[in-house]
Formats: C-alpha cells, structure tokens, sequence
C-alpha cells in the first residue's frame, strides 16, 4: 500500500491494522534523518529493527537483511522518495529488499518531487520490477493500492519595496552574472539573482514575524534557514527566498504543516520566476489529488 500525505496517528493505524491482519515476524522500517519514525505499536514476537535511509546501501546493511528478509517480513518505507532519479542507486538496493517479501508499505507526504514522474518511484518500491521502463499515468492510480488525504497550498504575496538604486543593482548584478557565465551553468544566474533580491528584503523584514531562507545570511534570531528548520515545528513564516531544490522547500512545507505559503518579494523578475515555478508545482500536485479522487478509491 502507498500511503500519501497521511497524519502520523493515521500512519501508526495503517500499520496496527496491517500487522492484525497478517502473519508478520518482522519488520524493517527505512527513514532518513530528516524524517525520523518509530513504530509504536509492535506486537511481542515481532522483531523491529530500524535503519536510515542512507543505510539501505550499506554492505553491513545489506546483505544482512536479504538474509532475514523473507515473506513474513513487512517493510515500510518512511518519506524514502528523496530523488528524482530513478535509477539510483538507494532505490536499486531497496528493490531488492522488497523483491523478497509481499508486504510493502510507503508512506509519503506528497506524491512527486517536482513531476508526476516521481511517483513511479513510489511505485518501484511497493511493487519492484512491474513498471520497469514504464512512464506515469493517471490509470496507475486505480490499479494499485493507494489511499491519499491531499494537503492543498495557496500562495501569499507581501510586498517589498525597493528603492530605485537596489533595483538599478539588480541590472548591474545580473549584466555581470550573464558576461561571466561562458560555458558555466545558465540555471546558476536565477540562483544567484534570488539570493540578490533576498537581500534587498532585509528592511521589510519585521521583528515579529517569523522567516525562512535559502542560508543564514541575514544573521537575525526571527529568520531561519530551511535546514533548520525542525520537524513539526509549526510557525507561521514568511518566506525570503526559496531553496533552489525543490525537495528542500517540500521538506519544509512537510515539516511545518504550513497551507498558506507567504512570500516576501521584490516585484523583480526572478522572484516572479520562481512563484511561477511554485504555481506550477502546486498545480501538478492539485492534478495529482484530483486524478486520484476520479479513480473511486
């Protein structure tokens, strides 16, 4: 079963109910740092053992486990889709864990990184092989065993204006980003250009508000870094800048429990590029919800 956007009470359900329902001896549960979960519920003779995600490829890892891993064994992988590639090699390495026993259980916040492509990953770790080489589409989501309790988001804008001569700089910034670029990476300048605009910003930002950025530039104790952010620390911030990784900002919005994503901006073009890519991410995701309802499950 893939689980998607589940509380963690609902979660720890799934899991009481899967474990009455089947002669279980085992179970393995995968979750990277970020995303710590404990099984808190686990019948007497059934064996829990815990790992991190970033231990799936460990050799200590990983031929003990293919060793116990057998058809009374229920692996569950816990916010484990942390790349859009496919291929990778953690993923590999997971499928053959799964390759060796019917139970399978995935849960996940959200059901892509950026494309609805990503949810073949998901996909890939509940039923290993099946959809080798096959692309995403909607039919998939009435075919396998998926239960989904969407999260929607609505996007705030806060003005922040700025004077004639910062936005004079920002030309100036970008000329220089673009006449330095040669064979370099087009997708640094945007990069680049939002950190500058971030820094504009500085004086909207207000003593009594709470604030998220791309780093710790700013060096005030109400703005914090998207990696420090910490796991269901609620808050109600106001964002600065976005991380250039769209799994950073997914993270955040997972740990925070925040729906109304309020953004602080300049009116500049590159903080207007990346609403739009947020607009766009919202709008994949709102699809996603509404292709599933339609299946009837």
């Amino acid at each position: 079963m893939i689980s998607i956007g589940l509380s963690e009470q609902q979660k720890q359900q799934t899991i009481t109910d899967y474990l009455a329902h089947h002669d279980i001896t085992r179970v393995v549960v995968f979750a990277p740092k970020a995303f710590p979960f404990v099984v808190v519920d686990v019948p007497a003779g059934i064996v829990l053992q815990p790992f991190d995600y970033t231990d799936i490829i460990m050799y200590k890892v990983f031929y003990p486990l293919l060793e116990v891993i057998d058809e009374r064994t229920l692996l569950i992988f816990h916010e484990c889709l942390r790349t859009q590639n496919r291929n990778d090699l953690t993923y590999n390495c997971a499928h053959h864990y799964a390759h060796q026993t019917p139970h399978v259980l995935v849960f996940q916040q959200f059901p892509l990184i950026e494309q609805p492509e990503d949810f073949m990953i998901l996909l890939d770790y509940q039923t290993p092989g099946k959809y080798k080489s096959r692309g995403f589409d909607t039919s998939l989501l009435a075919i396998e065993d998926i239960q989904c309790v969407p999260h929607h988001f609505s996007v705030e804008v806060v003005d922040a204006p700025i004077a004639a001569q910062d936005r004079a700089r920002y030309e100036q910034k970008k000329e220089q980003l673009f006449a330095g670029l040669g064979q370099g990476d087009p997708d640094t300048i945007p990069r680049q250009l939002h950190l500058f605009a971030g820094n504009l910003k500085r004086g909207a930002i207000q003593p009594d508000r709470q604030y998220v950025a791309r780093n710790t530039r700013f060096k005030l104790p109400n703005v914090t870094s998207y990696k420090d952010i910490e796991r269901a620390s609620g808050g109600d911030y106001t964002v600065i800048d976005f991380p250039h990784r769209r799994i950073e900002f997914n993270d955040f919005l997972a740990r925070t429990g925040l729906t109304t994503i309020r953004f602080l901006s300049t009116g500049l073009k590159v903080d207007e590029y990346y609403l739009g890519e947020l607009g766009q991410w919202i709008e994949r995701l709102e699809r996603m919800y509404a292709d599933h309802a339609q299946t009837g499950l």
